[in-house]
């Protein structure tokens, strides 16, 4: 008995076993109610998200033995011919084995004669793309005065390798990624229905491993299967896939938020014995990043964490953990020019325990009563503890600036912005016209957000535009830059060498602009 791989054996038979394309389905089924369909459709993505098993399921809504439906029976004739892939007004073309000129004239001949057992005679052109250019103007006339009883189905993965003459005569179709939730629940399906034992933490690696595409998905489950004797667990499909447990991972993060390198160590040379591929373990890093900083801005009432993850959001500031986030994604293009990929990953992770924000060292504190309390984005922490606010004067803005942790547009906007006055609950600044340029709305709003949540004394901040310059930070560095010049051409000019110099090639000393 000839095994089936589940990839085929559970292909959708329906339109309504079609996971993740509702929009695609939608748009057909509606055309195939009003009895009003395009002659030829191009349906495009990724590999293994559903194109042919679209275009297949069309074919049998149009030529079903109870007339053209927006469902197929999948029980008469035709519906079974089609799935058992002998249905004669259904030619299916590889047109990456196909792609020729003359392949293509062979082809459209036959376009001519009427369907011999169906309503329709059904054209199912696969990796379209691949055809010559000479093909394509072959395909091309008839894809303009196509006969009544033809319908033309393309399907590729490379829509923009397709001549716009072709595209504009098709009804085009996008087929998104599948999400992991959708492919999930279809495995679970279809595990139900085989008997088949298994943990849904295994399910989610494969979701997540199959990047979007269901055929991926069912393939890596047909593989973890034989790898198990057709039992699933999370912890064969890890060693199946070559992943590392994301429990080292976390391991090593609580390593570097409780600043603690014997155990950092530990798991640096306990993850070496593993053979791991190292972009996956910083992806690992980067995820869990992620759900702490999704728990401190976000209200966790409904979300279904582990406690290690709330304890950590509870734990240390959002500024670290958005560090370490940021270091994890940055770290991954760095990997291929360290001498060795492990080095690379090591010098990320030593990093990630170097560099703490000067502002908001994390330190463990009392877990509150609630976990599921939403952590404030606008309360800098300091030993778990609200940072006292600082007072903000006319003789003390430069030096504040200085200090300001923020960076980009918005420090060049605080840069040039001079002190005005407070009045009441409202901070005025002004900046000089020639600098009005920077007051983009994102550099605007990070200052404000900045400016109200560590200073007091005023919860508004107003910046207006002056035709006198004040004193700014951009201009007291300006100044120390030229009186830095003036004083290196003094010296110069009385340095004997230098002097030497000028006397003997009869020569003057300039300024470098």
């Amino acid at each position: 008995m000839n095994y089936l791989v589940l990839a085929r054996k559970w292909r959708p038979k329906s339109f309504s076993e079609v996971s993740g394309q509702d929009h695609v389905v939608k748009a057909i089924q509606n055309s195939l109610k009003q009895n009003k369909v395009h002659h030829a459709l191009l349906f495009t993505g990724t590999r293994g998200v559903g194109k042919t098993t679209i275009a297949r399921l069309f074919a049998k809504s149009l030529n079903c033995d109870n007339g053209i439906t927006p469902e197929p029976c999948g029980k008469c004739e035709s519906c079974l011919s089609i799935d058992d892939g002998n249905f004669m007004d259904l030619i299916e073309v590889d047109a990456a084995s196909q792609r020729g000129i003359d392949d293509t004239r062979e082809l459209l001949e036959n376009t001519q004669y009427t369907p011999t057992v169906g309503r329709y005679k059904v054209y199912l052109i696969d990796e379209v793309h691949q055809l010559t250019k000479e093909a394509f103007n072959a395909l091309l006339k008839t894809l303009e005065e196509p006969p009544e009883h033809m319908k033309f189905l393309l399907a590729t993965t490379e829509s923009e390798k397709i001549p716009i003459t072709v595209l504009s005569r098709c009804l085009k179709f996008n087929l998104k990624k599948i999400s992991e939730e959708q492919i999930a629940d279809r495995m679970k399906e279809i595990l139900d229905a085989e008997k088949i034992k298994y943990e849904e933490g295994a399910l989610s690696i494969i979701s997540k491993s199959a990047d979007g595409s269901m055929r991926d998905a069912l393939s890596l489950l047909d593989q973890a299967l034989a790898y198990e004797d057709y039992e699933l667990s999370e912890n064969n499909v890890i060693d199946m896939l070559g992943l590392i447990d994301n429990k080292y991972a976390l391991s090593i993060i609580q390593s570097i938020l409780n600043q603690d390198s014997e155990m950092l160590k530990d798991q640096l040379d306990g993850l070496d014995t593993k053979y791991p591929n190292y972009n996956d373990v910083l992806d690992n890093i980067a995820s869990i990043a992620q759900e702490i900083a999704y728990l401190q801005v976000l209200d966790t009432s409904k979300v279904d964490v582990a406690t290690e993850i709330i304890e950590l959001s509870t734990h240390h500031s959002p500024e670290l953990i958005q560090l370490i986030y940021q270091i994890a994604i940055n770290s991954k293009k760095d990997l291929s020019m360290a001498p060795s990929a492990r080095e690379g990953f090591t010098m990320a992770i030593l990093r990630m325990f170097a560099f703490q924000p000067s502002d908001t060292m994390s330190a463990p504190t009392k877990m509150p009563e609630n976990t599921q309390k939403k952590i404030k984005k606008s309360e800098p922490l300091v030993n778990g503890k609200p940072v006292p606010k600082k007072a903000i004067s006319s003789k003390n803005w430069t030096k504040e600036v200085s200090r300001m942790n923020i960076r980009g547009a918005v420090k060049q906007l605080a840069a040039n912005c001079f002190f005005d006055h407070i009045d009441k609950d409202t901070l005025h600044l002004n900046i000089h016209r020639e600098n009005e340029h920077q007051m983009i709305e994102r550099a605007v709003d990070g200052l404000h957000s900045y400016l109200v949540n560590h200073y007091e004394g005023f919860n508004k901040v107003i910046i207006q535009i002056e035709k006198e310059n004040g004193k700014t930070l951009a201009g007291e560095e300006k100044m120390k830059n030229e009186e830095q010049m003036i004083m290196n051409e003094s010296r110069a000019s009385s340095d004997p060498i230098v002097q030497e110099f000028v006397d003997l090639f009869d020569a003057t000393i300039e300024e470098k602009k």
